[in-house]
């Protein structure tokens, strides 16, 4: 298995979202998700239980990261990742300073290995200044895409 993944193949250009507010990463969570989820999975209430253990993870310990925040769940509930994202040029929210880029996503409980190395790629993006900043800066999701191809994550 590869060290790294390919987020360009987990993340579909309708799930990135441009002027992303939300007053914490909790409240984030359905906003990113559910619409990600909704495309994928027909069934009410798999979204809802995706997204209760999404927010009961983000509950147990904050998935902040620098500038991004990386909320998250594994489930035997979904097939294939789920990836969604927020991007938030400015960084702040009601005068508090909040995560610039909102990584949400859902892996298959058995692909633990791939969901791991998913969390190292977007901590090493998260430690990456120039590649975050062009992201904030994309004006669409196509070139949101190229910037993550470009920087191998």
């Amino acid at each position: 298995m590869p060290a790294t993944v390919d987020l360009t193949e987990m993340l579909r250009a309708d799930d990135i979202h441009f002027g992303f507010r939300a007053a914490s990463t909790i409240e984030a969570i359905p906003l990113l998700l559910q619409p990600a989820l909704a495309r994928r999975i027909g069934d009410r209430a798999v979204i809802d239980s995706v997204i209760a253990a999404a927010i009961r993870r983000e509950e147990d310990t904050s998935t902040r990261c620098g500038p991004l925040a990386l909320p998250h769940a594994r489930t035997a509930a979904v097939p294939e990742f789920i990836l969604a994202l927020g991007v938030n040029p400015a960084g702040v929210i009601a005068g508090q300073a909040e995560p610039r880029l909102m990584f949400a996503f859902v892996s298959p409980e058995q692909r633990r290995e791939e969901h791991l190395r998913l969390l190292a790629s977007l901590a090493r993006l998260s430690q990456n200044a120039w590649i975050v900043e062009k992201i904030c800066s994309a004006s669409n999701a196509g070139e949101v895409l190229e910037i993550l191809r470009g920087a191998g994550v």
